[in-house]
């Protein structure tokens, strides 16, 4: 099955346009710094926090995803008329909004600032979302939508793999201080696609 759908087709059959390219490598980048640190962030939060324990961990994600819904849900209302440089902009700035959030963690010491820093990694991800995936979506190749998004998944959760792995190590080795400015630095490289597309691009109303 798998040599009837990809052998013998011509190169044409797997070029992919450039601002689908550019979301999926932007992705890679967010997930990956997310999946450095979510699956041992209780663990942090238990023995690197004052008062902190696993239900502390569990009740600050909980914040995230609601501030995540709400402001996904005023990104999605204001930005449905947006232009696409302005869905460029607000990506990128909920995008700059996690970097920081992941270097709040590298300096946090108290139960506040988990739930404050995990609010706005929540604030960044509620705005970035419904843009970047609304962009990722209208540019998608005609007649090609289900191998883009076999070819976004395949990259993403391939890297996603890695950085968890790497992540428990890095934090085991050399701190999570490091892990969550390494984390800040991964995801912040994520923003440079989406600047070097639209530095080619005249802002449309």
């Amino acid at each position: 099955m798998l040599r009837e759908s990809y052998i013998g087709h011509n190169p044409s059959h797997f070029q992919i346009n450039k601002m689908v390219m550019a979301f999926i490598i932007a992705d890679t980048f967010l997930w990956s710094a997310w999946n450095f640190v979510t699956p041992i962030f209780a663990i942090f939060a238990a023995t690197k926090i004052d008062g902190g324990n696993v239900q502390i961990a569990a009740s600050s994600f909980s914040t995230y995803l609601v501030v995540r819904v709400i402001f996904e849900l005023v990104s999605g209302r204001y930005l449905s008329k947006a232009s696409e440089f302005e869905k460029f902009i607000t990506t990128i700035i909920g995008m700059l909004f996690i970097s920081v959030a992941y270097l709040g963690f590298a300096f946090a010491d108290s139960i506040v600032y988990l739930f404050l820093f995990y609010g706005v990694a929540g604030l960044g991800l509620g705005i970035a979302t419904p843009p970047k995936t609304a962009l990722f979506s209208t540019h998608l190749d005609r007649h090609k939508e289900i191998v883009e998004w076999s070819v976004y998944d395949a990259i993403v959760l391939s890297a996603v793999a890695f950085s968890s792995a790497l992540g428990g190590f890095i934090a085991g080795t050399y701190g999570f201080k490091m892990l969550f400015i390494l984390a800040s630095a991964i995801n912040f490289i994520g923003i440079i696609p989406y600047i070097l597309y639209i530095h080619k691009r005249e802002p449309k109303n």
